[in-house]
């Protein structure tokens, strides 16, 4: 098993891209022994991309972002209803471009986001539902398989067959998606597709999307975007249907993450598809293929099933990785908000802090917490999308 070793030449400037956890942690590790893939210290900020951990502006993948100065950009929002502070709910998964990470002891990093970008992956009908003590552990949403895990935040009220959910998550080597966040809708304007190409005949306008139980029709205007082939991810907006073998498109548009090549960047997932070829060895970190030539041992990891952390820097779409570490599964559902408390229920031990009804009945609450703060900091799991169960409360000085 792999355990934690710290780089020697970088300073603690890095970003997080978390896979299918509301929050990570790091747990162990190994550590490039030379710069052989050419990345360096420093660079003009951060990247991240991944759900949103946490809120006070938002926590994402150990980083807290003030977003109060950045530019918002979303894929789902119709004309005349532009991006806001209010859709960035913990789940939302998220890419931010930001300042580089000021470190802080025992509480997240601190940056400044000048770029959030968000988008769901998917929206539309729910179908096959299965279930396991109550909790959904798997279903379908235009054909596409959405895995559910114990860090996925979902809506106060049961999951059922037909209901109109969105989707917020990451894509899944082979086609489908983890789900990070579901939301529950009444008749939304269109339907959205996220997944991965099957075959394209641009001949008949036709694109077939894994698992080839989807077949969606494009208008000659709505040529898709340059280099769309099998195996590329692509979101399309479609007219709402049930009918997946007819879906007609209104938009299309190429699912990538920016990966800017001066920023630190951390991406956690699930390594997969090992390429060992001389001295080089790539893996797929999610959907990210990475290239761990220099980390030590890298090319014996290709059985590694626990959730795996990897820092370095985008050359040329890959992630060069200068250090390995394993992540510590069990604070995935850590959730942490700071902000004003209100509503506060002693009866019931009950108040509300960014909109969320926080229960602290089993918390440790610091003995100077009065719930007239004009700051807390909440550390607890994500119990649905409005409720969350509280583990500490504490005061706090910090609150945006």
């Amino acid at each position: 098993m792999l355990r934690h070793l710290k780089m020697a030449w970088a300073p603690p400037l890095w970003a997080f891209a978390l896979v299918g956890a509301l929050h990570g942690c790091g747990g162990g590790g190994q550590t490039a022994s030379n710069n052989t893939g050419g990345v360096g210290s420093g660079g003009t900020g951060s990247y991240t991309n991944g759900p949103i951990s946490g809120l006070g502006s938002i926590i994402v993948n150990g980083v807290r972002y003030d977003v109060d100065g950045a530019t918002l950009l979303s894929e789902d929002k119709d004309t005349g209803n532009p991006p806001s502070t209010d859709d960035l709910l913990v789940g939302v998964t998220v890419e931010v471009e930001g300042s580089g990470v000021t470190p802080v002891a025992d509480a997240p990093g601190k940056a400044v986001a000048t770029r959030v970008r968000y988008a769901a992956e998917l929206i539309g009908a729910l179908g096959s539902l299965s279930l396991a003590s109550g909790r959904p552990t798997s279903f379908t949403v235009l054909g596409q398989h959405v895995t559910v895990n114990a860090s996925t935040v979902l809506p106060d009220t049961a999951l059922s067959d037909g209901q109109v959910v969105v989707v917020h998550g990451l894509p899944t080597p082979g086609g489908g998606v983890t789900a990070t966040r579901v939301d529950a809708v009444l008749a939304p304007s269109f339907y959205k597709l996220s997944g991965e190409v099957q075959s394209i005949n641009r001949s008949t306008r036709i694109v077939i999307f894994r698992p080839g139980t989807v077949q969606v029709r494009y208008a000659l205007s709505l040529a898709p975007p340059a280099g769309i082939a099998a195996g590329s991810l692509l979101r399309v907006r479609v007219q709402p249907s049930n009918d997946l073998l007819n879906l007609q498109a209104v938009r299309l548009s190429a699912r990538e993450d920016a990966a800017p090549g001066d920023r630190e960047v951390r991406l956690e997932g699930r390594l997969s598809g090992y390429s060992v070829t001389g001295t080089t060895v790539r893996a797929y970190l999610g959907t990210t293929l990475v290239d761990l030539s220099a980390i030590p041992g890298a090319a014996t990891l290709s059985n590694q099933t626990g959730l795996l952390g990897v820092k370095g820097r985008f050359q040329n779409g890959v992630l060069v990785a200068t250090e390995l570490e394993e992540e510590d599964e069990a604070r995935t559902r850590e959730a942490e908000l700071y902000g004003a408390p209100s509503l506060h229920n002693p009866g019931n031990k009950t108040f509300t802090l960014r909109g969320l009804t926080i229960d602290y009945r089993t918390a440790a609450v610091d003995a100077n917490v009065a719930f007239n703060e004009p700051c807390l900091k909440v550390k607890g799991e994500a119990v649905s999308a409005s409720q969350v169960r509280a583990a500490s409360v504490k005061r706090d000085n910090d609150c945006r």
